[in-house]
């Protein structure tokens, strides 16, 4: 190859790259559009007037009635829907992770293996039931023990359905960890709870990561389950209120649409808060051990 062809070479490779990169550019300009277009015709619509946000929902505002905020806040009696749902999250989901980070350390590394390898199965049956199947039964037993209407009774329900998961996980994390570490420290005089909280519990953090960010938006987001069990106004949670919002004001879009953006917002800013502890949370509980 001639150093003219060579160059012409380089030139074509330099144009394919630049050409690749303007490609690579576009497509994902244009998802992010595709993505973001619900969100902007939300925010559109929650700052229209009555007749406007029923007409031409898809058009820009003429007119800005940030007063719809104001008075979709009142109605969903914002405060007291946003105190329920932070707490069932914060105490369903740290409930969660010291029942299964404790029973996946007793699993993993326990020496009775026969019968620590029969209760691993048992949790795992739970991941295998449908919920829909269970879901009469459910609610049968959540009446019996007078947990519906209660914001502990869906902390405890949270618990008993996500725990199967957290376990299957913390075991498998767990097994990927030298036994040496636990060796060591029971020389060192170390009981086995000591153990777990000064030593493997740290070493968990990646799983422990990944758990709290599942957990925490599936317990944030739920709305089935709050609609069967609480029925009382005063204990609605945030996806709960968004369902009543709608039905009892029916065709008052404005208002609905600000009680979106108002329910969208708690999230959005712990993510953008917390994004960098959340994807490097995701991407080493990705990788075992």
């Amino acid at each position: 190859m001639t150093s003219i062809d060579y160059q012409k070479y380089n030139k074509r490779m330099k144009m394919f790259k630049v050409g690749r990169k303007a490609g690579v550019q576009i497509v994902m300009t244009l998802l992010a559009i595709v993505i973001l277009y619900p969100f902007v015709m939300a925010l559109g619509v929650s700052v229209k007037s009555p007749m406007e946000a029923l007409l031409s929902p898809e058009t820009f505002p003429t007119e800005f009635h940030f007063e719809n905020y104001a008075e979709a806040w009142e109605i969903m009696d914002y405060p007291t829907i946003f105190l329920n749902t932070t707490f069932i999250t914060v105490a369903g989901v740290l409930g969660i992770v010291f029942i299964t980070g404790l029973a996946g350390y007793v699993i993993a590394w326990s020496r009775c293996k026969r019968f620590y390898n029969f209760i691993y199965v048992f949790f795992l049956c739970g991941m295998m039931v449908p919920f829909y199947t269970a879901l009469v039964p459910l609610v049968k037993l959540m009446s019996d023990l007078h947990l519906t209407n209660s914001r502990l009774g869906m902390v405890i329900y949270y618990w008993g359905r996500n725990v199967p998961m957290a376990v299957f996980l913390y075991v498998g994390f767990i097994r990927g960890i030298s036994g040496e570490i636990m060796e060591a420290a029971e020389i060192d005089g170390a009981n086995r709870w000591s153990i777990y909280w000064r030593i493997m519990f740290p070493l968990m953090k990646p799983i422990t990561s990944t758990i709290l960010i599942l957990d925490g938006m599936s317990l944030w987001n739920d709305f089935l389950f709050p609609r069967m069990m609480l029925t009382k106004s005063a204990l609605r949670t945030i996806s709960l209120s968004q369902y009543y919002f709608t039905g009892e004001l029916g065709t008052q879009y404005h208002l609905a649409f600000s009680a979106y953006i108002l329910t969208m917002l708690p999230i959005m800013i712990a993510y953008f808060c917390l994004q960098k502890y959340i994807i490097k949370g995701v991407a080493s509980g990705a990788v075992k051990g």
